[in-house]
């Protein structure tokens, strides 16, 4: 047990430095990319994804989830789950190539049917790796993917911006996605110790697909929502507005996803391991929601409080008009990182029916209020993507007290002084600064020193146990 522990938390230092490097790297990239291009090409690029994601979903198919799932897998499920992967994703990138014009025309960008189709190619490309990356996560061996992920991260980076500056556009955007894609590739098959071979066994399909379709489903209905509300915003208001909202909802999302995903990355394999000792996983969840939110609550709060000043520090004055938006996203993401925990649970429990369900009735919810929602002004459609965060951390909340006795009441509980604290050393920190700074830039830098001082004060002096269970982990 104490070897297992010492890999669990040597997984765990591995997969915060591949985070926290592909952040760093992504983040100062895209701050140069801000700069060197237009909120319409952010716009337009943010139209393709909309669809390659899909394909993402659909070539996965959740399959890569059910290989970490199981507990013993064979070379014949191996060779199962990369036959499905590189037939779907064949099939997406013919359909893909034929209806590109099409989708152009619809969106009225007829340009975007060459970006779409070059941008196709990195479905064919993800069918190659996936299965080695979940092996990877599925041993633990995070040094590995940390190595593999900032070195595409890198690259990518760096050609993204060289094009950029030599006013490529959107063309710059295309490549970096592109050339991420292909590095992570290149590195996971040539460090690759799996051979395994095209073959299909309807056994270990059906073993395998139990777990992983309503993976796929989940995520398919998660991916819909927020991507169809991308489309949608481009299609009833301007490129431009979303590349405003699309670049408000990334900033939103890298403190939280990023905090939340190291945790979780290493807490799927982890906790699948010990997913029949119910006492351990409820335990552990509890310990997990503690540490995260002690974390991500404080970042989210502070940039509600400078969501303008942070954004003029990052992309320049010409982005201002976006912080409304990440202002409001922001508010919504406080609960994401409870969600993405209390998600990872049931999948690593094997409540996968249960997550889709959640899912599925989060995702109608959300549609039909984004379609009421389009007839009003762009700010009020906003707020509504926010609430839905609420909405699904509600109902996933009662789903994981169901089935592991960890529901709203109890979270509460663990995460009342995390927000409290956060709340007032925003209030603290904002209108202290505002008194007596009036540029932005520097706003946001001492905002942030003022904060970080006041909420870990008000943790150290309360010796609560948040803080306790995070200098534990510290030492």
């Amino acid at each position: 047990m104490p070897l297992f522990k010492n890999r669990v938390l040597r997984a765990t230092l591995w997969s915060f430095l591949q985070r926290a490097g592909s952040l760093i790297i992504g983040f100062v990239a895209n701050m140069v990319l801000a700069r060197l291009l237009e909120p319409e090409d952010f716009g337009c690029i943010a139209l393709i994804l909309v669809f390659v994601s899909f394909a993402d979903i659909l070539i996965d198919s959740g399959l890569s989830s059910a290989l970490i799932q199981k507990k013993d897998i064979t070379d014949r499920d191996i060779s199962t789950v990369f036959s499905i992967n590189l037939a779907i994703s064949i099939i997406l990138f013919v359909v893909i190539i034929i209806l590109a014009p099409s989708i152009g025309r619809f969106v009225g960008q007829p340009n975007l049917a060459i970006y779409l189709r070059v941008e196709s190619i990195a479905v064919l490309i993800r069918a190659f790796y996936c299965i080695q990356a979940a092996l990877l996560s599925k041993n633990l061996q995070f040094k590995d993917l940390a190595k593999y992920n900032i070195i595409a991260s890198f690259f990518s980076a760096l050609i993204a911006i060289i094009l950029a500056a030599w006013g490529c556009g959107v063309w710059s955007l295309v490549a970096k996605n592109m050339v991420l894609q292909l590095s992570l590739c290149m590195l996971y098959r040539h460090a690759s110790k799996t051979s395994y071979k095209i073959g299909f066994f309807k056994e270990n399909f059906i073993s395998l697909f139990r777990f992983g379709w309503f993976v796929a489903l989940t995520t398919f209905l998660d991916t819909l929502y927020s991507n169809l509300t991308a489309f949608l915003i481009g299609k009833r208001y301007s490129v431009k507005d979303l590349g405003y909202y699309n670049q408000a909802k990334s900033l939103e999302q890298i403190p939280v996803y990023s905090l939340s995903m190291v945790i979780t990355q290493v807490l799927f394999p982890f906790m699948s391991k010990m997913q029949d000792d119910g006492d351990r996983v409820l335990n552990n969840t509890r310990r997990v929601i503690m540490v995260t939110t002690f974390f991500a609550f404080p970042l989210m709060v502070y940039l509600i409080f400078f969501a303008k000043p942070v954004i003029v520090l990052l992309y320049s004055a010409k982005w201002s008009s976006s912080a409304v938006y990440f202002q409001i996203l922001c508010f919504g993401g406080i609960v994401n990182s409870l969600i993405h925990v209390c998600r990872n649970v049931l999948k690593s429990i094997g409540e996968t029916k249960d997550l889709f369900l959640t899912q599925m009735i989060i995702t109608s919810i959300a549609i039909v209020g984004v379609v009421f929602f389009l007839h009003f002004d762009i700010k009020i459609l906003v707020a509504w993507v926010a609430c839905c965060s609420y909405i699904n951390w509600l109902t996933i909340s009662y789903i994981t007290g169901k089935r592991i006795g960890y529901g709203l009441l109890v979270q509460l509980k663990d995460i009342a002084l995390n927000i409290l604290f956060a709340f007032v050393a925003g209030i603290v920190s904002f209108y202290g600064v505002k008194q007596i700074i009036s540029s932005d830039i520097i706003m946001a830098l001492l905002g942030a020193v003022v904060y970080m001082v006041c909420y870990f004060l008000l943790h150290y002096f309360l010796n609560t146990k948040s803080i306790q269970m995070v200098l534990s982990l510290t030492k």
